[in-house]
């Protein structure tokens, strides 16, 4: 009755200030400058919102005891607009024609060195999160304005984090819904965004989720436009190992079908002039060490400078990819991606495997080398001994004569 009462009357407005709460696992506090409500309107508005971990990232993976994402997300508003009470009030779903998400940041910090136990991220995909969340809810479009991400990942074996950077980032996603009467008429949520890589390349990225699929199967494809390779040293070097001396990329495009066990697909990689330097970590050196030898076997050997080579053969980069169960949702994006690029520049078992076979013919080659000169030094010395023994035995028959 007196929810009744409550959605009849008209020009209800509520501002609730400086709303703060913490999350169920006690990690994040969430604040809201601002909450206002209107009834006559059918809108709510977030003003000024935080997701702010509760501790730094050393003590944040003491808490968990493993390793994760580390979420921090601001933006400047969130309005939910054309709000339908009677369900809000009658049934507790928040059914809503649109909302807008204006100037957010977000950025995500997983710590692949951490020591602690890796758990299982099976089913906690961004579209399979959703479907666990208390209120049911179905937005028709989640509009995204001026975003700038960054996801940056901090590597086991070099210590060192890579980034990777989406500026000015804007679009929409289209179903926005956990509620099972919605998902049966549509199970599919699309998003469909523009970005700028990097901050140097423009970007269009789609995706759908099919929200009814029990292995959380979605499909993701994009093109990346023209931009000079070099700034993916943020990413490849502290990753991969890798440095890129020069590339001038043309464009990507990628189509990957994917779910929490697996990616599958193509990348189609157009580029020109392809250089790089495989570097190692080396034992009390801060700076990954150029492997000089084995990048020049790499750039002759294996890695094309072309896509498409002079004769115009173009090679394509199939992704089939094994998603480990600890691999967290954003990671997996970009991993499926690096598989497609592998053979894109023509790294396969082929050219893996003549590298290697060339890499132990030179390694013999240098040892034997290395051999010869160590020899020739050990038989410098013996003469030198020799000839110094000859030396002081004549000094030292002089001295006998002359006594």
């Amino acid at each position: 009755m007196i929810r009744t009462a409550f959605y009849y009357t008209k020009g209800i407005d509520v501002t609730v200030h400086d709303y703060q709460i913490a999350t169920p696992d006690s990690l994040y506090r969430a604040r809201v400058k601002k909450i206002y409500f209107s009834t006559s309107q059918r809108k709510i508005i977030l003003d000024k919102v935080t997701l702010l971990p509760r501790y730094n990232r050393v003590d944040f993976y003491k808490q968990t005891g493993e390793a994760g994402d580390i979420y921090t997300l601001k933006f400047k508003r969130a309005a939910i607009n054309n709000i339908d009470l009677q369900r809000f009030f009658r049934d507790q779903k928040l059914y809503a024609g649109t909302m807008d998400i204006t100037s957010p940041d977000v950025q995500i910090y997983a710590n692949n060195a951490f020591k602690g136990k890796k758990n299982s991220k099976i089913g906690k995909d961004p579209q399979q999160a959703l479907q666990k969340v208390a209120l049911d809810m179905r937005l028709k479009r989640l509009n995204i304005k001026n975003a700038d991400i960054n996801y940056s990942e901090t590597d086991a074996t070099t210590g060192a984090t890579g980034q990777i950077l989406f500026k000015q980032t804007n679009g929409y996603v289209l179903n926005v819904t956990n509620d099972a009467a919605a998902k049966r008429i549509n199970p599919y949520m699309t998003a469909h965004i523009n970005t700028r890589f990097m901050d140097a390349a423009p970007l269009q990225v789609n995706f759908k989720f099919n929200l009814r699929a029990k292995d959380g199967a979605f499909n993701y494809s994009g093109e990346l436009g023209k931009f000079d390779g070099t700034v993916l040293d943020k990413l490849v070097k502290p990753l991969a190992m890798v440095h890129v001396v020069s590339a001038d990329i043309e464009k990507l495009t990628s189509n990957i079908n994917a779910s929490n066990y697996s990616g599958k697909g193509s990348v189609e990689f157009y580029y020109k002039n392809l250089n790089i330097h495989l570097l190692k970590k080396v034992e009390g050196k801060t700076e990954l060490q150029k492997q000089g030898l084995i990048s020049m076997l790499a750039n002759n050997l294996i890695i094309e400078n072309n896509n498409p080579n002079k004769k115009g053969v173009f090679r394509a980069g199939p992704v089939d990819l094994k998603r480990e169960p600890d691999l967290s949702f954003f990671s997996f994006l970009y991993k499926g991606l690096l598989d497609g690029l592998k053979p894109s520049v023509g790294y396969n078992k082929k050219t893996e495997t003549k590298v290697n076979t060339t890499i132990m013919k030179v390694s013999t080659l240098v040892d034997k080398f290395n051999k010869f000169k160590e020899d020739r030094k050990q038989k410098r010395e013996e003469r030198k001994k020799e000839h110094q023994a000859k030396r002081d035995s004549i000094k030292q028959s002089k001295v006998n004569k002359e006594n």
